[in-house]
């Protein structure tokens, strides 16, 4: 596979991005969200999203001035309006507003609407675990997971993120309330490879190993999932705005909203004791005796941060199709 080093893709992401006329602030920061991507091995929330984002940009969907706007509704909670630019600069800034909310009233509470895509949305959650901050981060998407029971697309994957502080590495924990991200299924498209039976439906509602029958996703542990994604519809979609689609009909635009709380745990300990705490529970972990095919128990998102590590140092892996989009200014 083609490879580069990370500051070579960012810039190259940058370009792209600035040649469709993207303010270069916000083309920095979808570029930064989509490397960090690349480099812990989630090429389907990476370069792979670029096209899309293009043709939404060119299509006028995605706004590439947006006004948006930061209404405070007390204290400790804002609510953010996207005028759908990019999602990656919406939810930076609502992440950021929750951060500063939190920092000040101990717990901060961003809830946003008319937002767009907005990428791995655990970049978000290392982001505010840096600052020193717990955070939630629940993600409305767009309508293409069967409910559970189901044979059509209700749902949305709608990812649920955490990140928790640690000295070493943030804690982050990013799933989508599906089996399987799209992203992953538009990949294996790409690669014309196969996919698990448990990823996707087709249009009978009959779990499929071909990428190109999906018609609908799979929720995460059955009724499990389905309850989980619908209770983010309510919080992400539902309490901030509506919701369109994003893969289905490219003529509309998207109305995606999220739901971001940052906690500040000096609110509740002093800081070098919570510290001392999540150390304890990483030491624990890290010493739980590993089960059989397994070399050790690892944290939620610690082989993620090995790669990238990996990839900072060594330079990350494209695939085919992410090299020729950039391989002009990669050169």
């Amino acid at each position: 596979m083609p490879k580069t080093t990370v500051e070579n893709l960012k810039r190259a992401i940058q370009q792209k991005l600035q040649q469709a006329d993207v303010l270069e602030e916000h083309a920095e920061i979808v570029a930064d969200v989509l490397a960090f991507a690349e480099t812990r091995g989630v090429q389907s929330h990476g370069v792979i999203r670029l096209p899309i984002y293009l043709r939404r940009v060119a299509q006028g969907h995605i706004n590439i001035r947006p006004d948006i706007a930061i209404t405070q509704l007390n204290e400790a909670v804002c609510k953010v309006d996207g005028d759908f630019g990019f999602g990656h600069v919406v939810a930076k800034k609502a992440t950021d507003e929750a951060i500063t909310l939190a920092k000040k009233s101990g717990i901060g509470l961003a809830i946003v609407s008319n937002s767009t895509h907005c990428g791995a949305v655990g970049y978000y959650a290392h982001e505010a675990a840096k600052e020193g901050m717990i955070t939630l981060l629940l993600t409305q998407a767009d309508a293409l997971v069967a409910p559970f029971g189901g044979r059509d697309a209700y749902l949305g994957v709608n990812p649920i993120t955490y990140g928790v502080p640690n000295e070493e590495e943030p804690i982050v924990l990013d799933m989508s309330t599906s089996n399987a991200a799209f992203g992953k299924v538009l990949l294996a498209r790409e690669q014309n490879t196969e996919i698990p039976t448990d990823w996707g439906l087709d249009a009978e509602g009959n779990p499929t190993t071909n990428p190109h029958e999906v018609k609908a996703l799979q929720p995460i542990a059955g009724a499990k999932g389905s309850g989980l994604a619908l209770f983010v519809d309510v919080v992400a979609g539902l309490l901030p705005g509506g919701n369109e689609t994003m893969y289905n009909d490219l003529s509309q635009k998207r109305h995606l909203g999220q739901f971001i709380i940052a906690i500040n745990p000096a609110l509740f300990m002093q800081p070098e004791a919570f510290a001392k705490g999540v150390q304890n529970m990483v030491d624990g972990l890290h010493e739980a005796v590993p089960a059989p095919g397994f070399d050790k128990v690892q944290l939620p998102g610690e082989r993620s941060a090995q790669k990238a590590k990996k990839a900072h140092e060594t330079g990350v892996e494209l695939s085919e199709n992410a090299y020729d989009l950039l391989k002009e200014l990669l050169e």
